[in-house]
């Protein structure tokens, strides 16, 4: 039983953490928009310094800078983890430091997009 249960609980959470993630986002649209939609519809006057605030919570140019340096993170505690567990057994080093290259790099990328999309808006 235990063969099957790992493996299966290994590849699912993945997909349960990404639409767990998935879900909230799209909770937050919808509660921004319908915050949005009930005060149009009580014909209250919708200043631009209130639509930026709004527009602030879903700007995907600052999520990336929080995903950059949370995958920063993540890489950064597996390489931890690897130099702790290689106290005691020297050939885990390796194979941890590979595994925490991926978040690593994920990360960088999550930052450079958020550097290139700063820019981007900067310059309009």
């Amino acid at each position: 039983m235990e063969s099957v249960v790992v493996p299966v609980v290994l590849f699912l959470s993945p997909a349960l953490i990404v639409w767990i993630v998935s879900h909230f986002n799209a909770r937050k649209r919808q509660t921004v928009h319908e915050t949005l939609r009930l005060a149009i519809d009580k014909g209250q006057v919708l200043s631009p310094e209130m639509l930026d605030k709004m527009s602030l919570l879903t700007d995907p140019v600052r999520a990336d800078l929080r995903r950059g340096v949370l995958a920063l993170a993540f890489g950064a505690a597996f390489a931890v983890l690897g130099g702790l567990i290689s106290v005691e057994e020297s050939e885990a080093l390796t194979p941890m430091l590979g595994v925490a290259c991926f978040p690593i790099f994920i990360g960088i990328a999550y930052i450079g997009l958020w550097a290139f999309g700063r820019e981007k808006s900067a310059a309009e």
